[in-house]
């Protein structure tokens, strides 16, 4: 026998040979008062007339790898009697409605420019044909310039009819869909964004990440893998999980938010100048990154951090964040308190603040190994500049061993607060904001 819970159900259609191009289209996804199925209907069915075991019905469901990455399998049931299979059939949808995190209509919003260009063919072939066998209704809107996700979310009308929104694209894509509904939850919370004493409220709507750009470290750090099939069987089973989104202030001003990381010297120039050569595709972080380590910057600058009273966990901790993280939940009821202030003042080829691990494909461990979704918390990440050697060893250790922070020119904090402001003279650097752009250098977080 076979067990499968209803929660890892997706959906149910009329015909005994699990054929997609059947009864997929023949009969509807889910019974509705319009077009019930009856035995007439299901003995009709063209797979049904060719044997002689009878009606039945396909059952499509998820099955979880040893892996991370999820599949849809599909068993075919098969009865006799027509009435038996409609019974079937509309007790088995009737269950899957009656669960309340599973969504019923989304919001799909797609990047066409993102990574090679791909998301709404990646969308279309392999997201689209599950969530029309779950009965996830999906209206699909399509980014047409930068910053447009914000604006949909932020100013667009419906968002109330719907339980989710789904992003079809890369890290910046993410970025302004968590921006829009951000500040969707502070105008209905009533509360003044632009003071740093307060707490920002939650996202009214669940975020939903379908991978489809170049990196895609936030899809990879929340279900730890870039499958774009499994991202999917996550956002029809409504999974969900609470992640932690830094506020960027400038000049006393709430400017944007970091789901992933911000990064200052390394990856702020190598995002500049990756930008003129966007035609390459995911191909321009590396040409880019080699001319950022023969060129060798480091900038001067000072930092003050606000570091947590007693720490739920410690940057250099081998357990790194997973699905049911104790030090997740133990931040979600009480967040931990806030400890003493620390300054640092040198040249660093890299700082970088890390909201989570920022594993990708590129970088299997993250910037952070251990760095957890939602504690609170932010690791900060600082590199000594000098000879090349140094900014080798640590990306070679970031990019392939993950144990980056034993070197000695490196150093890690798991701090609360970041402010960061650059040596009056000499040479500056910009931030690299989940993939965007941040051209002052002063910043605080």
């Amino acid at each position: 026998y076979h067990h499968i819970r209803v929660a890892e159900v997706l959906g149910c259609w009329l015909c005994p040979r699990c054929s997609h191009s059947c009864c997929h289209y023949a009969h509807p996804t889910a019974p509705d008062t319009t077009t019930s199925p009856t035995p007439l209907t299901v003995a009709h069915c063209k797979h049904s007339l060719r044997g002689t075991s009878g009606a039945g019905l396909t059952l499509e469901y998820c099955e979880r790898g040893r892996k991370l990455e999820w599949r849809p399998r599909a068993v075919a049931l098969v009865h006799a009697a027509g009435d038996v299979v409609v019974a079937w059939y509309q007790a088995i949808w009737a269950l899957l409605h009656g669960l309340p995190q599973r969504p019923k209509r989304v919001l799909v919003i797609i990047n066409p420019e993102g990574g090679k260009r791909c998301a709404h063919n990646v969308y279309a072939k392999k997201v689209a044909p599950l969530f029309r066998r779950a009965a996830l209704h999906a209206t699909v809107v399509q980014t047409q310039y930068r910053g447009h996700g914000r604006e949909l979310v932020e100013n667009g009308t419906g968002m109330d009819l719907v339980d989710g929104v789904v992003a079809v694209g890369g890290d910046g894509l993410v970025n302004e869909l968590v921006m829009g509904l951000l500040m969707v939850s502070i105008r209905r919370a009533g509360v003044d964004p632009h003071d740093p004493q307060v707490t920002l409220p939650t996202t009214h709507l669940r975020l939903g990440i379908i991978p489809g750009g170049s990196t895609d470290a936030m899809c990879h750090g929340t279900h730890g893998t870039s499958d774009v099939i499994t991202a999917a069987l996550h956002i029809i089973m409504g999974d969900s999980r609470c992640v932690d989104v830094a506020a960027i202030y400038r000049n006393g001003q709430f400017q944007n938010v970091a789901t992933t990381m911000v990064s200052y010297g390394y990856f702020g120039d190598l995002l500049k100048t990756s930008e003129q050569w966007r035609k390459l595709g995911p191909t321009r972080y590396l040409v880019s990154g080699f001319l950022q380590f023969m060129r060798n910057r480091s900038y001067e600058g000072q930092l003050k951090v606000l570091t947590p009273a007693n720490p739920l966990a410690q940057p250099y901790d081998m357990n790194g964040c997973c699905h049911e993280c104790s030090v997740c939940d133990k931040a979600a009821m009480a967040a931990p308190a806030a400890g003493q202030w620390l300054k640092f003042t040198g040249r660093w080829s890299v700082v970088t603040s890390a909201v989570m691990s920022c594993a990708c494909r590129l970088s299997p461990y993250g910037v952070s190994p251990s760095a957890h979704l939602g504690d609170g918390c932010t690791d900060l990440i600082l590199v000594s500049g000098g000879s090349r050697c140094r900014i080798l060893s640590y990306l070679f250790r970031t990019a392939y061993t993950g144990n980056a922070v034993s070197l000695d020119h490196v150093n890690i904090h798991r701090v609360q607060e970041v402010h960061f402001t650059p040596k009056p003279t000499g040479a500056k650097s910009q931030w690299n904001c989940d993939g965007e752009q941040l051209t002052e250098p002063a910043l605080k977080l």
